[in-house]
């Protein structure tokens, strides 16, 4: 025989109820539960909640894992369908077992439940109608005529508590249930559909992305704002957990700092983090190159200035006064007995040797430029890598904290990486798959649409049709990344809807 969970008595303002250790746990971390409130457990003394051992943990914030039932089904297209196809909510259990399949809700602040026919998702008194409200203490659910109104406020008919919105509480359910289901294939599948729940948004950015386009640098630069401000947007909406809303901004309360100073500020701070190492590398170059180009050195060896070994005016002239200093003279005569042929012969029969005995030959005067020249091609290969790698972690801060010096801070980006851990590489990873389609997509775009291009012009039609797609794969890249986001922010102190 299996054996029986120990049951728990808690004391609460709306008076005494019993219920297992998990559900006791769960009733604290959703605040029904008070550190002041007393407990007990069998013949114990009544003791206050917070000073119980087994409870520490709840009350500080950790959670309780709970198993979800196998469910192979693709993603929802849209958080509306997640809802309806919800364990917690939705198709309603059959009547044999609603008093075992029901479970609370998370978003209810209520610690009883009582199993009745409103467990089901129905009506209490009448099955057949649309739920409105749930009663937040007897979790008993109702149609619009069942409650008893107090000044517009719902009042639950079986045990006079308040009720609240049925769509609130299950949304709040599906959202704690969507939440928890870790971050995986769904939600890539998830992101690739949600641009297509908002068809008209859709269709019109995408249309003045590709227009802006067109229009030149000013043109240009209008479309990055408004494309990084649709970004931002929808990592911070569907970090926030408001997977329902639409992507574009409400341009009906056009700010000119929130939606066009805001959008190209957090647009070039992404810029400096990302790809200003290698700006900058390349910059150097340049420079170094131009101020480097008067420099000579001696065929001899690399390095190596050229000096002249033939004698000067004024060693000939010392050469000729008999009373002159005998160390300039010796030095003058052996410069002049350099330029006698076997001199010279002996050099070369001199140099001729070093270069066979070394193994390296005519690359051993390569040798300095050759190091110089990995060293700079190993640093702007980690510039590049570096911004591969960040640029997903930088579009990711500027959605979720819109401020300019968080993003150009990547110790900030690099604590979020530390915190979300495996989230972040598995979200790396899909924005990468995406990339690569979107190029892909691109190159096919230009391939199909080359006949159409026009002289002095060039390929308007292609360059019109492959900014559209770049709209909706940007798009997706930003809902990759805000439900990364929302996945973990029980870990980054996000506020969830």
């Amino acid at each position: 025989m299996s054996a029986q969970p120990e049951v728990w008595r808690v004391s609460t303002p709306e008076g005494v109820f019993e219920a297992d250790l998990e559900t006791l746990k769960q009733w604290i971390a959703e605040g029904c539960v008070l550190p002041t409130d007393k407990v007990t457990k069998g013949n114990l003394s009544w003791i206050e909640a917070g000073r119980v051992p087994k409870l520490k943990g709840a009350f500080n914030g950790e959670r309780t894992p709970v198993s979800a039932p196998a469910n192979n089904s693709p993603a929802p297209d849209s958080f509306e369908a997640f809802v309806s196809s919800s364990t917690v909510y939705g198709n309603p259990p059959s009547q044999s077992t609603a008093e075992t399949s029901w479970q609370e809700p998370p978003g209810v602040e209520t610690p009883p439940k009582v199993a009745t026919q409103s467990n089901t998702g129905a009506c209490q008194n009448h099955p057949e109608a649309a739920p409105e409200y749930v009663c937040r203490t007897c979790a008993a659910v109702f149609c619009k005529a069942c409650p008893r109104f107090t000044e517009k406020v719902p009042i639950c008919p079986l045990c006079g508590d308040l009720c609240r919105e049925y769509r609130t509480v299950t949304e709040k359910a599906a959202r704690a249930e969507l939440q928890g289901s870790g971050f995986g294939v769904e939600d890539f599948v998830r992101a690739i559909r949600y641009p297509f729940n908002h068809k008209i948004a859709l269709l019109a950015g995408a249309l003045i992305y590709g227009f802006l386009l067109l229009a030149g640098l000013r043109g240009s630069v209008l479309a990055a704002v408004i494309m990084f401000g649709c970004i931002s947007h929808v990592i911070s909406q569907v970090a926030w957990g408001r997977l329902n809303r639409s992507f574009m901004p409400d341009f009906s309360a056009f700010s000119l700092w929130d939606d066009l100073v805001v959008p190209l500020f957090l647009g070039v701070g992404i810029m400096i983090v990302t790809w200003g190492p290698v700006i900058a590398l390349v910059i150097a170059l340049m420079f170094g190159v131009l101020s480097g180009g008067d420099v000579q050195t001696s065929p001899l060896g690399a390095g190596q200035v050229a000096e002249s070994t033939g004698p000067t005016e004024e060693d000939l002239s010392v050469l000729m006064d008999p009373e002159g200093d005998p160390e300039k003279q010796a030095e003058a005569n052996k410069k002049l007995q350099q330029l006698r042929p076997g001199a010279e012969m002996a050099r070369e029969a001199e140099r001729s040797q070093a270069e066979a005995s070394d193994p390296l030959g005519p690359l051993s005067d390569l040798l300095p430029y050759l190091g110089a020249g990995m060293f700079l091609g190993l640093l702007f290969l980690l510039c590049i890598g570096w911004g591969v790698f960040y640029y997903p972690m930088a579009l990711t801060v500027a959605g979720y904290t819109q401020s300019f010096g968080s993003v150009i801070n990547p110790l900030v980006g690099l604590d979020t990486i530390r915190r979300m851990g495996a989230t972040y590489f598995k979200a790396f990873g899909m924005v990468v798959v995406v990339q690569v389609i979107s190029f892909v997509v691109g190159v096919i775009i230009a391939f199909i649409t080359s006949p159409l291009a026009l002289p002095f012009m060039g390929n308007v039609v292609g360059n019109f049709i492959n900014a559209t797609f770049t709209f909706y794969f940007n798009l997706v890249v930003a809902c990759i990344l805000g439900l990364s986001l929302f996945k973990c922010a029980d870990r980054l102190g996000i506020s969830v809807d």
